[in-house]
This record gives structure tokens, sequence and C-alpha cells, in this order.
């Protein structure tokens, strides 16, 4: 059977790999691997105080006996020195007297975050003021070293068990083109290697078109096939199945472990985070601080790494771990996208599903007074421990013009499938809706790759004109 054509299922088991159900640790399964490490990202300290979930997130990974734990930039939120040696006394609760590695890059954050203006505003209220940069106390070098005892530069190089990890700090992967031509042989061959730099790679994971590096990172590293690289920065939850891409090689989306960010296009996803925006639907909270952190636990076999995905606020999985067979340079890519495009599960409706529509009087994010169509419905489900990307709402008038179509996620798009809700709701202002005609609402549950089941449809609905301009 050609790998093309052979569903997710299919292809694990078709290659001697195992699906993994969620929560399954893969110990249970394998017995212990080569290698271990936890990897979590945009950590964001300020205060002493902003550790909780990253030592709660580090004592994890020692029980699971890992040897390393990747961090792939953004450290601290206001890039202080305290902050750093925040970091660095967090480690040592967990890990002092251990030869467990820490992996750490440099984000934008570590070097500007006292800069930017809501940052400085809490940075200034916790007491804490700009003179304790460190692009304004000997810079970057100066204070790596002081905090981790670490030689710092734009491009390194960490050995663990005889695996490499290279890390290109920030705007220090603008170096990796070079770096990777005078010592890149190493890294030839079939045996895996790991790439890690806080920005995501152009052109690979689904965050990686309007937060990504230069685009001068994809082309080096399309050369390596036993490349495995991990990117932060988007805060996107790793819900979205596009947070792991194969190509020339792999690239990884890792969460955020301190807030999450949201997809563009979603009515209740986007807008300041002051929630500024003039838009009817409620915006789910993008910065839920130190709730509902995510991770990864990475464990290397001979013929598979397999990456599990956590939650480590409350230490449970629901996502399946994805398995990716080596040797890459010569096993089949079950994260093409062009492959999961045709066989990533699809939303449903439960059996029986219908809209429930009617008209209220409410508040919009600026608490101006507005009309909505209030649009309810059940929540739609996915197989094999998927998740609903988005929801699409339609109003389609019957006259065959053009629809009205929107976008939202549901609020527990960045939390466990336990707390999503039984129904979902969606608000329409009235005053953007088909007038003096027929229409209908239509809602369909997507994918990540865009693909819906059968929609729900209401009734027949028909807006009559005003007599004159509402006052």
């Amino acid at each position: 059977m050609d790998v093309v054509s052979m569903n997710r299922r299919e292809f694990l088991f078709s290659s001697g790999a195992v699906a993994l159900i969620a929560g399954c640790r893969t110990s249970d399964l394998f017995g212990s691997p080569d290698l271990r490490f936890g990897v979590v990202s945009d950590i964001h300290v300020t205060t002493p105080k902003s550790t909780k979930l990253f030592e709660k997130s580090l004592r994890y990974f020692r029980r699971r006996g890992v040897d390393a734990v990747m961090v792939p930039g953004d450290l601290t939120d206001w890039g202080l020195r305290s902050g750093f040696a925040a970091v660095k006394a967090t480690w040592d609760r967990v890990f002092a007297g251990t030869d467990i590695v820490p992996l750490f890059c440099t984000g934008n954050h570590d070097y500007d975050g006292w800069a930017y203006s809501d940052m400085t505003v809490e940075m200034h209220a916790n007491g804490y003021a700009e003179d304790d940069a460190v692009t304004k106390n000997g810079g970057m070098g100066k204070c790596w070293k002081e905090a981790f005892g670490e030689d710092f530069a734009a491009i390194r190089c960490r050995t663990v068990k005889g695996y490499d990890f290279v890390c290109g700090e920030w705007h220090g992967y603008e170096d990796l083109s070079g770096w990777m031509a005078a010592n890149g042989g190493r890294f030839k061959g079939e045996k895996p290697f790991f790439y890690f730099q806080h920005p995501p790679i152009k052109g690979t994971t689904s965050d990686s078109f309007g937060w990504a590096d230069n685009g001068k990172t994809k082309p080096v590293l399309d050369a390596f096939p036993n490349c495995i690289a991990f990117t932060g920065h988007a805060h996107r939850p790793f819900l979205d199945e596009r947070s792991i891409w194969q190509g020339g090689f792999t690239a990884v989306a890792t969460p955020s472990l301190s807030y999450a960010c949201w997809p563009g296009g979603c009515e209740n996803g986007e807008g300041a985070r002051n929630g500024t925006s003039a838009k009817a639907m409620p915006m789910v909270p993008a910065r839920r601080d130190l709730r509902g952190g995510q991770g990864y636990v990475v464990s290397v076999w001979a013929d598979k790494v397999v990456i599990e995905r956590w939650d480590l606020e409350e230490e449970e999985s629901d996502a399946p771990a994805w398995v990716v067979p080596l040797p890459a340079c010569r096993a089949a890519k079950p994260y093409d996208n062009a492959l999961r495009e045709r066989t990533e599960p699809v939303p449903r409706f439960p059996d029986g599903a219908a809209l429930d529509l009617e008209t209220r009087n409410t508040e919009n994010r600026m608490g101006k007074w507005t009309i909505v169509m209030n649009c309810e419905f059940p929540s739609a489900v996915v197989p094999d421990g998927s998740r609903v990307f988005a929801y699409e709402i339609r109003a389609v008038p019957r006259d065959g013009s053009a629809p009205l179509i929107k976008h939202f996620i549901s609020p527990a798009y960045a939390k466990l499938a336990k707390y999503e809700p039984a129904r979902q709701r969606f608000w329409f202002d009235v005053a953007e809706l088909p007038q003096d005609k027929d229409y209908v609402i239509e809602v369909r549950a997507r994918n990540c790759f865009g693909k819906s089941g059968a929609p729900l449809v209401s009734g027949v609905w028909h807006g009559k004109p005003g007599s004159g301009s509402a006052k």
C-alpha cells in the first residue's frame, strides 16, 4: 500500500509503530528509551512567584526520567537579570545534584520584554525597572554566563547521551547557514539530531506564516532529513494537529507554558489582549496566566521518536502521541500535510443535533448596547482523539447571493477535552445579517485542515428593513 493513499491508523500499524492512545506513557509500551527529554516554551518568568508552573513541569519531567529539558526561548517576560536568576533558582530546586541537562535558548522577550508597553507597566507595578535589563548590563553573553555558567553564542551545540542538540539564539539563527556549512558534516547520516530556536520556521507548522523567522532556516534544514526541530513564540495550543510538520525535515511547534494565543480570523479570538475590539462575540481570554500550560515528553528509540502531548498544570493528556518513524531519511512521512489533509478525522454533530436561534439585547466587547442573533447548538465530536479546530457559521441568502461567513473557536480550545462545553454559542450582530430576503443559518465544525462533516441548517428567516435610520 502506498503511504500517500493510506490513512493515519493504517500507516502507524503497517510501519511497525503503535497508534498511541492519549495519556499513554511510552515506556509502558516500548521499554526504556535511548534518550528522553521534556520540552516547554515561552515560560515568561517575571517574579520568583511566577515560576510555580515551570517548577511543577520540571518535577513532572524528573518523575518521567528525562535526560534533559528544552526551552525554545522566552525564558523571561521582561528580559531582566532577575528573571534569569529566578529561572536558574527554579531549575536548581528540582535538578540540583543531577546530571539532567538544561537546553535553553533566548527569545525576543529575553532581550526586549522590558520595553513592551503592557509588559513595562506590569514590570513597574512589581517594583522592577529597566535598569535591570540584560541589554543594559553587559549584554546577553555576560548575563547568560552569570546565570547558567554556560558560554553564550549565536549557534550552540550540546550533546546528551550521544544525541546532538543545536540551538539558534534570538536572531542568532540567522547565522545557521554559515555555521552548518562549517559544522554540518557531523550531523549527516541516519541518526536523528535536534534543532531548536524561538520563532517558528517559515513554511512549516501552522503558526509559521505570521510569526515566523526570516525564511533562511528552512532551506538549511531541508538538507537534513534526520533533523527534528522545535520552536516556540506563537503560543498556539498543540490541539492544532498542524503543530507537527514533515517535509525535508520534521518541525514541531511548542505551546506556551504561560498563556495561549488564538488563530486569526475568529470572532471570539481576535483583538488586543485588553479586549478593545468592537465585535459582538465575547472574546475568549487570551492571557490565562499560569493555567493550562502545555508541553511535550519526547522519547527516542532506534526506530522511532515519540512525542507525548501533556497538559502540565493537571499532568493529563487527552491527545494521541505523535510517532515519527526512523530512520527519517528512509521512512515514510506520516505528518506530511498533503497526506493528513486527506486522512485527518472530520468532526460531526451528534445525531439529532439542531440549531436554536433567537435575538437578544446585550453588550459588545466595548460595553456598547447591541442586538445579536444568538445561535446555540451541541458541540461537535471527532473520532480518534482529535478535537474540533473551529466552527464556521454562515447566513446564507436563499436567492443565491453571497453568504455572510464567520468563524469562532470553542472556549475550551486551549484546554483538555473534559472542559469542552456541551453546547456552543455564537453571536451575529443583527445589523450584518441579510435584510429583506430569506436566509438560513448553517453551522459547520471544521478540523485544522478545513474539512467538515454535514452542517446543521436552520429554518428560513427573513429580515425586514426598518423605517428610517436607527437612532
